[in-house]
């Protein structure tokens, strides 16, 4: 740590400031903390709005067909949990505009409760990011990103389909825009039965029927070229049955409903940015045992308050500080957790440098306080050499925490007050090749975690959380791209491999629902006013039980689309196949996904 003060103080020391101006002052303002620039040694990617607005469908499958990523389904439309890097779903951040939105309950995000087309892009990070983004983003941080763009706009459309099983949904967005103000907003429906049928067996998927509603709204104002403001609002309602197994029959219910809002000025300087954030997050949901006995319940719920101010100054052109705070008081309470408050502190420092033209390097380091747990002094260095203006070498090594949740720390009975962040290291080097339309990238990881939290038997009927397990992960990834244009016709080729060994240090064993192999590939062809996608996921053998003594088998699934535009595109028509081969699978064990379904849309744009 020393060592790491010492740097920043002679850094620091040896800068003589410049007028030059900062093109990546924008980049900065723009991405935040999700910057490339923030983020040298790291892959950063964005989904942008064309593959967003076009699908209907949740994040988790969206981000499991554009990104190669892993989800846990227990069952269609049932809760969905991300694992990136065999890390769990609480030791992945999920963000909304630079606001962790991650259950302050039980620490995750569940993908089935977020509409992937409700926002305007998705930036996605792998690696520890802990000390750029805060706590559990020790597998790596997805930002759901809602735009503003102060330009001459006015756009309407309305989105509907029908869907196997019963399916129904509707999405209807207005903007409006001009050189001062900026209005977007947008809501939907979605209702499902649900009941498709267990493939093999003649069972069917009984009591999966589900509602959602979402609606979501953006509003800027620029004060003037180095003042604005915005307003953001999410807001997500899910009431869902949950599915039987192959073993027993269910009459559960499960109620969610998110708010956010979120009030945010930023200023853009010649030499320095400013942000601040103010943002107030609401969650509960009502558990129904049996839903016909509404009596019979568990409730909870959260809310937050967060303040985020953030700030960067450039030294000069190659060089530049980055700093920020953030507070955040968050209350619980409950069927099982007595009302609890508790107050977080964090704080975290950056310097960017570009030494020579072909090397740069961020050193960045956190701390911060808490009223219910240690938070310990974690940091970061990564880096990124050009070999060539194509090729170039990527490495980052960074410490990472994930705090415990209400759950973990109040939940009655059993919860433990005494427990311990969990802590992790992690680093990665990696290759980047990028000609023209090509592009290849190939890295390995490690990540090595203790103090892990983990609920067990403390006797027959009592189970608590405890310290207690430390692990092993790591991996390759290869990815591939290339597009091309040969007269009218237009190709998109793209193609994932992930191979992930994550081990219990104890035993020495694969941990539970972390696939060894996980494959993907993407083609999107287009000739006129026709399109076609192809996409093609594999996952391999996941185990089920701590002891490797069970399975699931693995999987390949081919889904296909076909769009064609009308009326000088004002009107397109998308139809779908999911599970082209009818493929009998299983994300989680006695839970089957559907086979074969069709999926008909029609977007209308004006």
């Amino acid at each position: 740590m020393k060592r790491l003060l010492l740097l920043f103080i002679i850094a620091f020391g040896s800068l003589h400031a410049q007028n030059d101006s900062i093109n990546k002052l924008d980049e900065i303002i723009l991405r935040g903390n999700f910057s490339p620039v923030l983020n040298s040694g790291y892959e950063v990617r964005v989904i942008p709005d064309s593959i967003l607005k076009n699908n209907f469908e949740s994040l988790g499958t969206l981000l499991q067909k554009q990104a190669n990523f892993y989800f846990k389904q227990n069952g269609n439309g049932m809760v969905s949990s991300i694992s990136l890097r065999g890390t769990s779903a609480s030791q992945t951040g999920v963000y909304w505009n630079g606001i962790g939105i991650n259950s302050a309950l039980n620490g995750q995000t569940d993908f089935n409760t977020l509409q992937a087309n409700s926002f305007d892009q998705l930036e996605v990070r792998k690696g520890g990011g802990s000390v750029l983004f805060g706590n559990g983003s020790v597998g790596g941080a997805i930002n759901l990103k809602d735009e503003v763009n102060f330009n001459n706009v006015q756009q309407a459309g309305v989105l509907l389909g029908l869907a196997s099983f019963d399916t129904y949904f509707t999405q209807l967005t207005g903007i409006w825009g001009s050189d001062r103000f900026y209005a977007k907003i947008s809501g939907g429906v979605q209702a499902s039965k649900n009941d498709y049928p267990y493939l093999n067996t003649s069972l069917e998927n009984d009591n999966g029927a589900y509602v959602n509603y979402n609606l979501n709204a953006t509003l800027g104002y620029k004060i003037n070229e180095l003042h604005s403001l915005r307003f953001n609002t999410s807001i997500f309602d899910n009431d869902r049955e949950l599915s039987r197994t192959l073993t027993s029959e269910s009459s559960a219910k499960l109620k969610n409903n998110d708010r956010r809002f979120l009030l945010g000025w930023t200023y853009l300087g010649s030499r320095y940015t400013s942000s601040l954030k103010v943002a107030l997050l609401h969650e509960d949901f009502q558990y129904l045992f049996d839903k016909n006995i509404s009596a019979n319940e568990s409730i909870g719920s959260s809310d937050r308050l967060i303040g985020k101010y953030d700030f960067t100054y450039f030294l000069k052109n190659d060089m530049f500080f980055r700093a920020g705070v953030e507070f955040e008081n968050a209350r619980g309470n409950g069927n099982n957790i007595n009302e609890v408050s508790q107050d977080d502190f964090t704080g975290y420092a950056l310097m960017h440098h570009e030494p020579w033209r072909k090397f740069t390097y961020n050193l960045s380091i956190r701390a911060g306080a808490s009223s219910a747990y240690d938070i310990p002094v974690i940091y970061s260095l990564d880096a990124r050499y050009l070999f060539t203006t194509s090729l170039s070498l990527r490495g980052a090594y960074s410490t990472n925490y994930r705090l415990p949740t209400f759950n973990d720390l109040y939940w009655e009975p059993g919860g433990n007050p005494e427990l311990k962040a969990e802590f992790s290291s992690s680093g990665e080097i990696g290759l980047d090749y990028q000609l023209k339309n090509l592009r290849i990238g190939a890295g390995w990881y490690v990540i090595k975690s203790k103090d892990l939290i983990q609920w067990r038997p403390v006797t027959q009927d009592f189970w608590q959380p405890v310290n207690i397990d430390k692990a092993f992960n790591q991996g390759l990834e290869f990815m591939a791209s290339y597009n091309c244009v040969i007269g009218m016709h237009f190709i998109v080729l793209r193609a994932n491999y992930d191979y992930t060994l994550a081990t219990d240090d104890n035993s020495n064993k694969q941990l539970i629902y972390v696939p060894k192999h996980r494959a993907g590939g993407v083609l999107d062809y287009s000739w006129k006013k026709w399109g076609f996608n192809y996409n093609l996921q594999y996952v391999g053998k996941v185990f089920t039980t701590t002891s490797n003594s069970e399975s699931l088998d693995d999987y390949l699934l081919s889904d296909i689309s076909l769009n064609r535009s009308f009326c000088k595109d004002i009107v397109t028509l998308n139809v779908k196949v999911n599970n082209l081969f009818n493929v009998n699978y299983q994300s989680v064990a006695f839970r089957p996904m559907p086979g074969r379904n069709y999926v008909l849309q029609f977007n209308f744009k004006i």
